[in-house]
């Protein structure tokens, strides 16, 4: 008798159990939203820090948040679409009028973050490794790796001046030589991180990055970013950024607005015995805090393949996994 006591005690006590963490699952699932929508209060607005090569794409996850460009709904912003130089040109000249400005911060293309201080939880980006993202530079369409006197004219087209039979002159010109290029971009993330914000990223005479440099901007991307996403884990930065702020995952989130050739994805690497052995040790540093970032708001969020399957679903990719 005694026996048959403990056990009921016991089922009833493990069917409680079981109910509390239903109840407290119930009480999550309720506040997460209202979490998210807190989060984004407190980000807006969003200033989107663009480092050349890191993923143009991200431009339609945050146009595409409730509320911030509500014309450009159903709008996916491609360079098939809208033409080679798609963010070059609306950035500066139409983001204005179509977005609501005290949600996104309409910069100029690849902008320098400038007065940290008054920017400190209101930046976004997607980080990649260092090597990689010079090699897409110096293999992308666009004549990133022109000769250097054709500097002057990419800076035009950063700027939002983009002639297009200019150019096809300009992606028909040799390129230069590899470690001249990688040179030129070394640190980049990290220049971008810490220039004032009237001055270029894309200017191959910037001035030069040091380990001092690289270990204050890896500062501010622990400190100051309200989202940090990773371009090799594309996939899970994107349901990280609407476990964080809220939103539909969508299509175009998973979609390549600019790839480098045709074909090309976050998911397949360069060869980097092309650069014999040269390294970007200075954006290294930045993009290790990037990882440590990522992989921490990964567990805070409970952010992982299986707990994204919904989004990936929402966005025409069940099954990823």
């Amino acid at each position: 008798m005694f026996s048959t006591v403990v056990v009921a005690l016991a089922i009833a006590g493990h069917a409680e159990s079981a109910m509390d963490h239903l109840q407290l699952l119930q009480q999550k699932m309720v506040l997460a939203p209202e979490k998210r929508w807190k989060r984004l209060r407190a980000a807006e607005p969003l200033n989107w820090i663009h480092f050349p090569k890191c993923g143009s794409s991200l431009l339609n996850v945050i146009i595409h948040m409730p509320g911030f460009c509500p014309v450009l709904d159903n709008v996916t912003m491609s360079a098939e679409i809208q033409g080679p130089c798609f963010l070059n040109t609306w950035l500066p000249q139409a983001c204005q009028q179509q977005c609501n400005t005290d949600y996104f911060f309409c910069g100029r293309p690849h902008h320098p973050v400038g007065n940290y201080s008054g920017q400190g939880g209101h930046l976004v980006g997607m980080f990649r490794d260092p090597d990689q993202r010079i090699l897409s530079g110096y293999h992308d369409k666009l004549p990133f790796a022109g000769p250097i006197n054709t500097s002057d004219y990419i800076k035009t087209i950063v700027e939002g001046d983009c002639d297009l039979e200019e150019l096809a002159r300009a992606m028909s010109l040799p390129k230069r030589p590899i470690h001249e290029f990688a040179e030129s971009w070394k640190g980049g993330m990290t220049y971008q991180l810490l220039a004032p914000a009237d001055e270029q990223a894309m200017d191959p005479n910037r001035r030069k990055m040091t380990r001092e440099d690289a270990v204050e901007a890896a500062r501010r991307v622990t400190e100051g970013f309200a989202f940090v996403g990773i371009t090799e884990e594309w996939d899970l930065s994107m349901c990280l950024f609407h476990k964080t702020f809220g939103g539909a995952c969508r299509a175009s989130d998973f979609a390549n607005t600019r790839p480098t050739f045709s074909g090309k994805s976050a998911h397949t690497d360069y060869d980097t015995s092309e650069l014999m052995g040269w390294h970007d040790d200075i954006d290294e540093v930045v993009y290790t805090a990037a990882l440590k970032v990522f992989h921490k708001n990964l567990i805070l969020l409970n952010v992982s393949h299986d707990t994204c399957q919904e989004c990936y679903r929402s966005a025409g990719r069940g099954g990823l996994a």
